[in-house]
């Protein structure tokens, strides 16, 4: 039996794939197939490496002023970040060069910005995968690609499950980091939602001064505070994604799903890599026993 892994959409909260494929393997469960999209198609790059501990030793070293350096924080035409160095840093040590390089199958999945259509990438160059994979929609330019400009691959498909089946898998445990933004789980949870939006909008305000009055309201405005750009923009790609998921995982379900609980976590809190991994560790104990029957149910 071939046990694929599809690692979901979530900028920093992706961190949390590190423990989750830690603890899976804790368990002896031998991935044989790997499909990541955004912050999963960076890891899940990592683990199809060979390269995974050295990611989660450098995550865990992020501080908040490495996380802004590293973004490269600055107004372009497409972009509000270059993110050249987080994925030289990709190329330089934790990936290997192209798909074919792999120790184990790998897809990702990005979008084209003008027909929608999701691209798939299995063969070549992988950090040009990754990065198509991981534009967020006006944090990152887009990637051109074959005359295409790509953006994030969760525009279309956060939790790339089919990728799996594509690549064969019989059984297939997907990662959705998105749980938290479902209806029903945003009207619970308000608050916290609105907290993880602030930091967002403060860990950009911290950058430059010329932000400010983009990222941030009037000091003086002494009507409610409105949410800066950074917020609008992340919430709403997260709403988005949470109904763009909801969709396809509906239509090819995973046999396990794990949707760890990360309503309070920033999309560019990245410096929480240790916290992060230890939820994901969480997430998969929770569904220990489930698992493991059915995989020995599957295996007779």
């Amino acid at each position: 039996m071939k046990i694929g892994l599809a690692l979901g959409a979530g900028a920093a909260r992706g961190w949390t794939h590190l423990g989750i494929i830690e603890a899976l393997e804790n368990l002896g469960i031998q991935i044989d197939v790997v499909s990541g999209c955004s912050i999963g198609a960076y890891v899940g790059a990592a683990y199809a490496s060979g390269n995974l501990t050295q990611l989660k030793d450098w995550a865990f070293d992020l501080t908040e002023w490495e996380v802004l350096r590293l973004l490269g924080i600055g107004f372009t035409r497409s972009g509000l970040a270059s993110g050249e160095q987080v994925f030289k840093r990709l190329a330089d040590d934790f990936s290997v060069t192209t798909f074919e390089e792999m120790q184990r199958p790998f897809a990702i999945p990005a979008t084209d910005l003008y027909s929608g259509r999701e691209i798939i990438f299995q063969s070549g160059p992988v950090v040009d995968a990754v990065r198509a994979s991981c534009s967020i929609p006006a944090l990152f330019a887009p990637v051109q690609f074959e005359n295409r400009w790509l953006v994030d691959g969760a525009v279309v498909n956060p939790v790339p499950v089919n990728l799996c089946r594509l690549m064969g898998a019989d059984f297939v445990i997907a990662v959705n980091l998105s749980a938290d933004f479902r209806p029903e789980m945003i009207d619970k949870n308000i608050t916290a939602h609105e907290n993880a939006q602030r930091k967002t909008d403060e860990k950009l305000e911290k950058q430059q001064s010329i932000f400010r009055n983009w990222f941030s309201p009037d000091p003086n405005d002494n009507q409610q505070t409105p949410p800066g750009i950074m917020s609008v923009m992340s919430n709403s790609l997260d709403i988005m994604q949470a109904r763009v998921t909801r969709s396809r995982l509906a239509g090819d379900p995973p046999d396990i799903l794990i949707e760890p609980n990360l309503r309070d976590v920033g999309i560019l809190e990245f410096e929480k890599a240790e916290e992060l991994y230890a939820v994901g560790k969480e997430a998969v104990e929770r569904l220990e026993k489930q698992i493991l029957y059915q995989l020995s149910y599957l295996n007779g």
